[in-house]
């Protein structure tokens, strides 16, 4: 379920970044990578936390140490790979203009 997960937000920045010239322009920055997985990866936790697991188990999220770890360790775990792998050929990739 995991890699389901991950694949759901894989596909959903792609296509954010198959959409809109702001954020092809932010990845190929310098720093840019780093720069948007600091917004993405705790986007994913926030809403994964906040919306979807509560709704799944009928309980509010228990804020704590633990959720605050989580939530940059989304940034280096989650969302840098996530932004990397998909923003790696710059905002003119060959996957855009095939």
């Amino acid at each position: 379920m995991h890699f389901g997960v991950a694949l759901f937000w894989s596909v959903v920045f792609l296509l954010l970044y198959e959409n809109s010239e702001r954020i092809r322009s932010a990845v190929a920055s310098r720093y840019g990578v780093l720069k948007v997985a600091s917004l993405y990866g705790p986007l994913i936790w926030l809403v994964m936390s906040l919306i979807v697991i509560p709704l799944l188990v009928h309980r509010p999220p228990n804020l704590n140490f633990r959720w605050l770890v989580q939530l940059i360790g989304h940034i280096p775990f989650v969302a840098v790979p996530i932004v990397w792998s998909i923003g790696r050929d710059g905002p003119g990739n060959s996957r855009r203009n095939s």
